[in-house]
């Protein structure tokens, strides 16, 4: 089991919020139960269990143990991340901005997959903005409790992926069972939105795991 990274085209002239995504996967995914979230940048994970069809809960993270399901995270340069196991059906979706890395989503979306009964747990990270465009202020790196990834004209610029993939290493998570799909949002303007590069206007990138989510095109996450 893994999914996708999708390209802007799938998601083209929709509304950002979360209901215009959950119809449009409708259409692509007819019969399949989808979960959408009311992303607020938080650490808060939720189980499949605790969602109504059709509404749209405020958390950042969903598991599901059926791997029917279909999860969907939105992102405009934060990190998408899918979760799945070799030993189990369970898998999961998790919006990795900087906040959330702060607030230590990712080991927390690992450890509610152990009590699940997870294992060899694969994390596979999405395009999200890079270290060539990401400058933050230091109470980002504060937060991260980081090193900037390179310095330049007295801005530092970190990288998310860098960050969330250590964290995944100090969660258990085995090397080669961490995968990236390193491209720049805010490079990469033909494939992906970039909220950085375009504003708070701009739309939003996919990323699905679960179901037949892998018929649609983008970026494999494996």
């Amino acid at each position: 089991m893994s999914g996708v990274f999708c390209r802007r085209d799938v998601t083209e002239g929709l509304h950002r919020g979360p209901e215009t995504a959950w119809a449009r996967l409708h259409e692509l995914l007819p019969g399949s139960r989808i979960v959408c979230l009311n992303q607020v940048h938080s650490d808060r994970i939720i189980r499949v269990e605790e969602v109504d069809d059709g509404s749209f809960p405020e958390a950042d993270g969903v598991i599901s143990e059926d791997p029917a399901v279909v999860l969907c995270i939105r992102t405009a340069d934060c990190v998408p991340v899918l979760l799945w196991t070799d030993d189990s059906p369970v898998i999961a979706a998790v919006h990795a901005g900087w906040r959330g890395l702060a607030g230590g989503i990712l080991p927390k979306a690992v450890r509610l997959m152990g009590g699940c009964g997870a294992r060899k747990i694969h994390v596979s990270m999405g395009p999200s903005i890079g270290p060539c465009c990401y400058a933050v202020g230091p109470e980002v790196l504060h937060a991260l409790r980081a090193e900037p990834d390179r310095r330049h004209a007295g801005r530092n610029f970190v990288d998310l992926h860098r960050i969330a993939r250590d964290q995944a290493l100090a969660a258990g998570i085995a090397r080669e069972r961490i995968h990236q799909v390193q491209s720049c949002t805010c490079c990469n303007h033909a494939s992906f939105f970039s909220y950085r590069r375009d504003g708070e206007s701009t739309g939003r990138n996919i990323s699905v795991i679960g179901g037949r989510s892998c018929s649609l095109p983008g970026l494999p996450a494996r």
